[in-house]
């Protein structure tokens, strides 16, 4: 059985870890090092587009309540509910994304699992990353987070992202010195030990690994 790393900070991501085992996704030798999920405020960042019409529209109609302007108070109150219901089911639904979302680091892969409605996993050999690339954007220097993208190949675009993680800049590191063990340990291009890519969990599993 694939062994974990009691690291990941949280028993429901070490249970999480565990399931890839369970469903056959780890091979003998493969070790988890890392498992983490996207800070909290990934809820806001997903669901940012919708906030950002929804919340003017809704206080405007508040306004127009509250003021009376153009004589138009019942027609501001449905739409300052209609913009209300919309922004809690936009943060419910983003708050699903974040609870499917999982970023897992072994001693010979990067692993993306994310989806609500349908499952699907980015995974790609350490072997081959070409780069690992940091952003931080405004927002996210705020609230302490960061992104990581995944670089396969000398374009320089990341093929997968790990978003808004905290701790941004150790996560790199740990992805690093993971590419920098297994070069050591078997030479630069030997993928050999990597479980096949068309292993799936469950039926209607999607398994990407170019996106």
């Amino acid at each position: 059985m694939a062994k974990a790393l009691t690291q990941t900070g949280s028993a429901g991501l070490a249970q999480s870890a565990a399931q890839l085992a369970k469903f056959g996704l780890l091979n003998g030798s493969e070790i988890i090092i890392l498992a983490i999920k996207p800070s909290l405020c990934y809820v806001l960042f997903v669901s940012s587009r919708w906030l950002a019409i929804l919340l003017p529209v809704g206080i405007i109609s508040w306004l127009s309540a509250q003021m009376g302007w153009l004589g138009m108070q019942a027609q501001a109150q449905v739409l300052l509910a209609i913009c209300l219901a919309g922004m809690v089911m936009r943060l419910a639904f983003g708050l699903l994304q974040w609870q499917s979302r999982i970023y897992i680091l072994t001693n010979l892969r990067v692993l993306r699992i994310r989806g609500v409605v349908r499952v699907e996993m980015f995974q790609c050999s350490l072997l081959q990353l070409k780069d690992i690339l940091l952003t931080t954007g405004v927002a996210e220097r705020l609230l302490g987070v960061g992104t990581i993208g995944l670089v396969k190949n000398s374009s320089g675009k990341a093929a997968a992202y790990w978003q808004n993680i905290r701790r941004p800049e150790q996560v790199r590191r740990q992805i690093l010195e993971a590419i920098d063990s297994l070069k050591g340990r078997s030479g630069a291009g030997d993928s050999a030990d990597l479980p096949p890519t068309t292993v799936l969990p469950a039926k209607g599993v999607e398994n990407r690994n170019a996106k």
